[in-house]
């Protein structure tokens, strides 16, 4: 398969307010949005490869993160917001849910996802340089050929926020 870039991703839960362009893409996060009924903004790969995004938001209600994606009863994500990381980890139509709090200053997240047939990881770092946190690997069933993939958003608050997506680098692994 070809290399993803930002023209690959389509929205799943689109938003009502949205721009999109080669580079990046920001959007309005409705109050009381969650994944994975929340923005989703993914791509569909069949190689196994590794991927990091920067996602930022302007408010602290707001949970930007990634999901890897299969099915609406199948699907893993990990996003963070100033105040927490969250864990959703759907299999077979089973919710499971983890907060953990974790206070951060900058809300501007470079994760990693990577897959290697059934198997996905994601982690995330808060600079370039600095060394990827991965929060775990994982096996997601029916992903062995193709498994969609990106960023979501969520939105806790009252009021709307912005939120973006940007420096995508994706990476056909061999």
């Amino acid at each position: 398969m070809r290399k993803i870039t930002m023209r690959d991703f389509i929205w799943m839960g689109k938003p009502r307010s949205w721009e999109k362009d080669y580079r990046s893409a920001s959007l309005t996060v409705e109050p009381q949005m969650h994944l994975p009924d929340g923005p989703l903004l993914l791509a569909v790969s069949d190689d196994d490869f590794s991927c990091k995004m920067t996602l930022s938001s302007d408010r602290n209600s707001i949970f930007s993160g990634v999901c890897f994606y299969h099915l609406p009863t199948d699907f893993i994500g990990v996003g963070m917001s100033a105040e927490a990381l969250e864990m959703h980890v759907m299999i077979g139509g089973y919710h499971n849910y983890c907060r953990i709090p974790h206070m951060v200053e900058n809300t501007s997240v470079i994760w990693d996802m990577k897959r290697k047939g059934s198997q996905v990881s994601i982690g995330y770092s808060r600079h370039s340089e600095s060394p990827v946190n991965w929060i775990g690997t994982f096996t997601l069933p029916g992903i062995e050929r193709s498994v969609s993939f990106g960023p979501y958003f969520a939105n806790e608050g009252s009021e709307e926020a912005r939120a973006s997506m940007s420096a995508l680098d994706y990476r056909k692994e061999t």
